[in-house]
């Protein structure tokens, strides 16, 4: 896991000398930059989805909503509840989905998966546990929050693999669906906002 940098403020100086004198403004609040992880990381499987939103909130009321995962259900539709593992830091480790059944009477699935990036404010990501209900390999879900100004840019990226092309296409095709047409318009109506942009791979 890559640490933040902290970047010290410096108030610079220049005599009437002519040289330039440097000292710590010690009234100064220390700069926190962002380090995010790329994918390849993780995984080495290509991007299959991912939705880009500008919300209306600052990434700490954003995080709040996105970064407790057993909120999930709260705007993602299809799940049931979501239990979420946390270490004594506070940082979750790991989380198990429980969808919705698809049709009445039937068994609704449960997915789990190992949480191996956490910052809060900043984002997550986590890796699907294999085997698994919906046939992904090297399963990867990277969440990405930014500042700009008082609002945030959010992004939910997916890289996968599967067992053949069909099943790839199917899981594109459904996390096409939860992402633009379920989680995305959820958060838009919890914060305000707007989708920057989506993607989704065609593998035809």
């Amino acid at each position: 896991m890559k640490q933040l940098l902290i970047v010290p403020a410096i108030l610079i100086m220049i005599g009437c000398n002519g040289q330039n004198k440097a000292k710590l403004n010690s009234t100064a609040e220390p700069k926190m930059i962002a380090v995010y992880p790329s994918a390849d990381k993780f995984v080495k499987t290509p991007l299959r989805n991912s939705i880009t939103l500008k919300l209306n909130a600052p990434p700490s009321k954003v995080w709040s909503q996105v970064g407790r995962l057993e909120r999930m259900p709260e705007y993602s539709s299809g799940l049931e509840k979501v239990d979420a593992e946390y270490d004594t830091s506070n940082k979750c480790t790991s989380f198990t989905c429980h969808f919705l059944p698809m049709e009445e009477r039937q068994q609704g699935l449960d997915h789990s998966e190992k949480v191996v990036w956490y910052e809060p404010n900043i984002g997550l990501a986590s890796l699907a546990h294999e085997p698994n209900a919906f046939d992904l390999q090297q399963s990867l879900g990277l969440i990405t929050l930014k500042a700009e100004g008082d609002h945030t840019i959010f992004k939910w990226a997916i890289h996968f693999t599967s067992k053949n092309d069909e099943a790839i296409a199917m899981n594109i095709a459904a996390f096409k669906q939860a992402l633009n047409d379920d989680i995305a318009q959820n958060l838009i109506k919890i914060f305000g906002g707007e989708v920057l942009e989506n993607f989704s791979q065609d593998i035809q």
